[in-house]
């Protein structure tokens, strides 16, 4: 009996986690959708336009030389402590941990490339100089991955942090390396104000899904867990 218990809980996790993934979807159609007749007004694209020009005015090759290396943290770096954390899940069998990870990383990336396409916002450009990246720019893959993967981080290991005062100083850490990526990218000109704004929010609503997702698998798994240990307990009464 207590075997077809746990088995009938470890069952309807998993259709609940299935199914935050899909709310997760359903969320991401509706920001896609709300993005466009925001993006569309005045005030908005007045703001960018402003925005934009000042960076590019203001740009000076120290500062290019500095956001450009903090940018690389919300791609090349990012994309190996991806993978890096990837094979170390695999490794240990984490298999629940490894499903949030790539529903995090690999799906959120492709949101993004999904969302760029359906919105289709032009990046920055001026008279006389060419944007240094190709594509579309809202919203802003390094901000909008940044903000998925670092949350992902500090969301599984603040709970094992040796304090509080530790656990928050991994939560700040992660959004002051978020915030400077974000930064990066308006100063080198690359995305417009909406833009990285508009990846914090998605990356932040896929982040939310992706945790939630990861928690109720894990707790799925802890119900095997228990139900081996206490079969075990059984076999040596």
């Amino acid at each position: 009996m207590l075997t077809r218990i746990h088995r009938a809980d470890s069952r309807r996790r998993a259709w609940i986690a299935m199914g935050i993934a899909l709310a997760g979807c359903a969320a991401m159609l509706l920001f896609a959708a709300l993005s466009v007749p925001i993006l569309d007004l005045a005030v908005v694209q007045d703001f960018d336009a402003e925005s934009t020009a000042w960076f590019h005015a203001h740009a000076n090759p120290a500062a290019q030389d500095v956001f450009g290396v903090i940018t690389d943290f919300g791609s090349p770096v990012l994309w190996v402590l991806g993978f890096g954390l990837g094979a170390y899940l695999i490794a240990r069998r984490d298999w629940p941990l490894l499903a949030g990870w790539v529903l995090a990383m690999a799906v959120g990336k492709l949101w993004n490339m999904g969302l760029k396409e359906w919105i289709a916002a032009p990046r920055p450009a001026f008279e006389g100089w060419t944007n240094p990246e190709d594509g579309y720019g809202y919203p802003s893959g390094h901000t909008m991955q940044a903000t998925i993967a670092y949350g992902m981080l500090a969301t599984l290991t603040w709970r094992r942090a040796a304090s509080r005062r530790a656990g928050a100083a991994l939560v700040a850490g992660a959004a002051a390396i978020i915030a400077l990526i974000g930064l990066s990218r308006l100063v080198l000109v690359v995305h417009s104000p909406s833009q990285v704004i508009g990846a914090l929010l998605a990356g932040g609503l896929w982040l939310l899904t992706s945790v939630a997702f990861t928690a109720t698998l894990r707790g799925r798994d802890r119900v095997y867990s228990e139900q081996r240990q206490r079969e075990q307990q059984e076999e040596t009464s």
